[in-house]
Parts: C-alpha cells; structure tokens; sequence
C-alpha cells in the first residue's frame, strides 16, 4: 500500500477530531432574561465552571454585553451567543484567558472592542475554539488574540483589528500564535493591521490554513496576511489571499532564517503591496499569482493569470469572500483527483465543473447549508 499524501493525513486526522464525542458536559446556565449584563453572565460563567464545567445561553433576544473586566475559563465551558449577543470591551477591558486545564467553545458571538492594559483581548493558554465568531475593531499594543495552546477558528470573522507596537510586541494584528497548534478553516481575515509582522496571523508555531480569504491586511514589517517562523511544519490549502499590504511578504513571508516548513496549495495570491510571496515556501502545486511579484513556486499547476476577483461581499455562508469572475485563471485549475476537499469556504460543492478553482471560493457551485466542520 502506498504511504498516504501529507493532504490525506491531515483530512483523516480533521475527521477523528471532529468525531470524537464531546466531552459530558456537567450543567447548564441561562443568562437572562433579568440578568442580561455583565454581572449576570459573570454569575452563570462561575456557577458553570464551578459545577465542573457546562454550556452557557442566553434568553435576552439581541443585546450587547459591556465587559469591564475579563473572564477566566477552567474545565470545559462552551458559551453560546445564538447570533445574537456582542461582548462589547468598551476599548478598555480584554474578554476571556483561558488557562492551561480549560477547553473553551466560543460559538455564534461578536467581540468587539477589546483591550486590556496594552495586553490581549482574548487570551488561550489550554484548548479555545472559535465557531462563527465575529472579533472586530479591537485596538491595543499586542495581537487582539494570543494562542499559547491548541486555537481551532471556524467559520469566523476578524475585521477592522489593529495592534499597534513596532517592537516585538507588534508581533500579530488579529492572532499570535506560539501554542502547539493553530487550525483556521472557512475564515475571513480583513482590513487588520500591526506596527510589525503578521497583521492576520503572526506564528512560531505550526498552522494549518484551509479554504480561508485574506484581504486588506496590512502590516509594517513582513507578511500583510501570514508571518510564519519557528520551526515544523506548516500548511496553507485554499487561500485567498489578496491586496493585503507590507514592506516585504505582503502576502505571505516564511523566515528563512527559522527552520520552519510552510507548504501552500491551490491557493491564489494576487494584488499583495511588498510582494504576493516572500522567504523560503513549499509548493504543492496549482497555485496561482497575479498583480505583483512572481512567486517562486514550482509546483504542478503553479503559475500567473489573472484570477477575475470579485469585491469582498456575502456570497453565501457565514463568512464573506472573493469570488472568481468569469474567464479567472483560478477555475477548474486543479483535476478532481488532486481537490482534497469537498467543499469550498462557504460550505458549497467542490468542484463545480471540470475541475476544483484555486483559492477558498468554487465559482457557480450550490451553498450546502451543512457547515463543512459538522456543527448545526
């Protein structure tokens, strides 16, 4: 039998996480409806931790939840916002640190507005997954989230962040990463900035990237969307990455002086201020450029053509994406034996004709309802 694709290893692996049972979950705690403040929530939070770990809801409708201090997370919690509640930090409190022993979901919530004594909005040190989270216009001089743990971003949002330090602290605009791991699947990362490297993810740790857009990111040192270094390795599948700005990498930078492996695949980078690639990558294949520098790729399928990119709209989905007009070089660029994933960023059917397009979006293909990840 031949060994399997590093692509195959990833998906099977993907699936074993995604099947495991969830861990019991010992109570439940409904914010609201008397209680919808800061106050209520924190009570439900602590009972909940207390009682081993549990779910938070909320029956307050839609309301906005003003922070004015964070919250400490221990043993599994999961807090659930249904699309309708916002943890406003009032640009003075961070949101959520998450310790070493603590399992957090962060399921359908906004957090916007966060900072706390030039430190972290959001703040892992144990296990955090982000699920249809929004995380906007939050401003301080470090990374509006710090990973020092395991950080899975689903179906989410980053807009409008900026870390605003041009010494090492400015080191990540949206996520700093130097935890064990760090997944983004079918994410959008637009218009965050920072005074150094990475103004959506800045890592010295490994990543795993699939089926997510970078647009609008804008950084003063290297890599406008991705900053990696460290060591291991790292891998981009199905980006979009576009128009994103910095001095050098302004789309992606992998430091050659780092001993670290960054390996991106039917991606399409196009239209990046200081460069669309930059260091030391991996190619494997199908990937495309356009509007800049050359990508010193040499993959099967690598190359430039225009990709026909639309603006960044809601094109189905959770999230917003780039979508290939008509006559892109992105479509049908990858044989279907070589897609890998069945589904685009939005949830929709790959491939849509002949072939898979590079980049997170399949052109004229059905928006399947189902998230790809397997939540409701």
């Amino acid at each position: 039998m031949p060994p399997m694709s590093s692509s195959t290893i990833r998906a099977f692996a993907l699936c074993a996480v995604l099947a495991a049972p969830a861990p019991a979950l010992a109570a439940e705690g409904v914010v609201g409806p008397a209680n919808c403040n800061e106050a209520g929530f924190s009570n439900v939070l602590a009972a909940v931790i207390g009682s081993g770990g549990g779910t938070v809801t909320f029956n307050c409708g839609t309301a906005t939840i003003p922070f004015t201090s964070y919250k400490q997370i221990s043993n599994t919690v999961i807090i659930d916002g249904d699309g309708r509640i916002t943890f406003d930090g009032q640009n003075s409190s961070a949101f959520f640190q998450v310790f070493f022993n603590g399992n957090a979901t962060l399921r359908r919530l906004t957090l916007r507005r966060g900072v706390f004594n030039a430190s972290h909005a959001l703040e892992n040190f144990g296990t955090l997954a982000l699920d249809r989270v929004e995380v906007r216009d939050n401003s301080s001089s470090r990374a509006v989230v710090a990973n020092s743990g395991a950080l899975q971003v689903f179906s989410s949002t980053f807009s409008g962040n900026a870390n605003t330090a041009t010494d090492f602290n400015g080191d990540g605009g949206a996520i700093a990463h130097g935890g064990s791991s760090l997944y983004i699947d079918a994410s959008t990362f637009t218009s965050n900035r920072t005074g150094r490297h990475g103004a959506a993810v800045f890592s010295s740790g490994l990543i795993t990237i699939e089926n997510s857009t970078f647009t609008g990111n804008q950084a003063g040192g290297g890599g406008g969307a991705v900053y990696q270094t460290g060591s291991g390795t790292s891998v981009i599948d199905y980006a979009t990455i576009a128009n994103n700005t910095a001095v050098f990498g302004g789309g992606i930078y992998n430091d050659e002086a780092a001993s670290s492996t960054l390996t991106i695949s039917r991606s399409i980078m196009a239209g990046n201020s200081g460069g669309n690639c930059d260091g030391v990558l991996s190619s494997a294949g199908y990937n495309l450029w356009f509007a800049g520098t050359n990508c010193a790729l040499s993959g099967t399928g690598d190359g430039a053509g225009n990709p026909q990119l639309g603006a960044l709209a809601s094109n189905g989905g959770p999230t917003q994406t780039l979508l290939p007009g008509a006559g892109s070089a992105a479509i049908d660029r990858i044989p279907p034996a070589r897609c890998i994933l069945s589904v685009d960023q939005r949830g929709a059917a790959r491939p849509a004709g002949s072939g898979c397009d590079s980049g997170a979006a399949e052109a004229g293909t059905v928006i399947d309802l189902v998230f790809r990840h397997g939540f409701e």
